[in-house]
């Protein structure tokens, strides 16, 4: 113990206080350097409740202990397992949310979400959005991927799926009514669905018509190709090309090649095409990103903006954040939804 320094030995007699018993040996400066050396008694210390302690010799604590170590390795290599297991089955990205925009409206059109909102001109629809339309109503929807929709009266559909992979895949559900679609050719793995209670068609690079109503469904190619699998009957893929027209019923399925057209009906597909050039790709692409908030206060912090007060031509009040100003155009996020508003069409912005 002389040779202890202070510190240790007040330390060692501390635990000689609290320890009075303790048969450990003097510390021993010499020991440090020196390999270990263990002396294992295999005895278990009493309790003073006897009645509550199992007695194990030497050979029985070894077998607990490798018994001990199994369960504990099992218990990882499950972990892990699940670990593993669980990643595999993580779901599968199904590629990112796109865009469409209203770039024509007449008349009688409207979303319904919580409840039925009047169409304008540079309104941003989502996937989901199901759109409506009544008497004398027609609407166009513009999609990002250079393709355009015409919805026309009494119809309506929801934008099922819109999606971009390595290429657009959009989905279209035309739950009644009568829809023209302008669809431009694009990347090789793209896909263009329109589907109804009875047929689906699926398409790329063409135009087409599609109806829906209680009784039947109907596609017509106007130009291009399409394939149409009927939901009932048969279930068998028909190819249509140019003139070629479907007609599904509940008692049967009739294709008719090389139908004619009245030549006065295709100028649509022109005027469609026209008011899509009207909004520019870019401009509609760049309201993929948009955020959505709950309150005004929110919105200004996700966009470090203040809330302006836009003042429509058409009489129409806009509250919301200016994201970007490009092209002529306005992109505005609002609590309700997001817009693209012609610099023209603004009468006033009060800040």
């Amino acid at each position: 113990m002389d040779r202890m320094n202070s510190e240790f030995q007040t330390f060692a007699e501390l635990l000689k206080k609290t320890l009075p018993n303790s048969k450990a040996p003097d510390f021993d400066p010499n020991w440090i350097g020196m390999s270990p050396r263990f002396s294992v008694e295999a005895n278990i210390m009493q309790s003073p409740t006897k009645d509550n302690v199992v007695q194990l010799n030497g050979s029985k604590n070894k077998v607990w202990f490798l018994a001990a170590a199994a369960i504990l390795f099992v218990g990882i290599g499950v972990g892990t397992y699940f670990t593993v297991l669980k990643k595999e089955e993580a779901p599968v990205s199904e590629g990112t949310l796109l865009k469409a925009a209203v770039v024509f409206v007449k008349g009688d059109a409207k979303s319904i979400k919580e409840g039925p909102v009047a169409l304008h001109l540079g309104d941003v629809l989502s996937e989901g959005d199901r759109i409506v339309t009544g008497k004398g109503g027609s609407i166009d929807i513009g999609l990002t991927d250079s393709s355009v929709i015409r919805l026309k009266e009494n119809s309506e559909l929801v934008l099922k799926s819109l999606r971009q992979t390595e290429a657009s895949q959009i989905r279209i559900s035309l739950m009644s009514g009568k829809i023209l679609n302008l669809v431009e050719k694009e990347k090789k793995n793209a896909n263009y669905f329109v589907d109804t209670p009875t047929v689906v068609a699926a398409v790329r690079g063409t135009s087409f018509e599609v109806t829906a109503s209680d009784k039947e469904s109907t596609v017509f190619v106007v130009d291009g190709a399409v394939e149409v699998t009927p939901l009932i009957h048969d279930k068998t893929g028909r190819a249509l090309i140019t003139g070629g027209l479907i007609i599904v019923t509940s008692e049967k399925v009739e294709v008719i090649q090389d139908l004619r057209r009245v030549k006065s009906e295709e100028p649509e597909y022109g005027d469609m095409r026209k008011n899509l050039n009207g909004l520019d790709k870019e401009v509609l692409e760049t309201t993929q990103n948009l955020k959505t908030a709950k309150t005004e206060q929110e919105l200004e912090e996700i966009y470090d903006k203040s809330i302006e007060h836009i003042i429509m031509k058409d009489g129409r009040e806009i509250r919301g954040v200016v994201v970007s100003q490009k092209k002529g155009k306005l992109i505005v996020q609002t609590l309700k939804g997001s817009y693209i508003l012609d610099e023209n069409s603004v009468e006033k912005i009060i800040y």
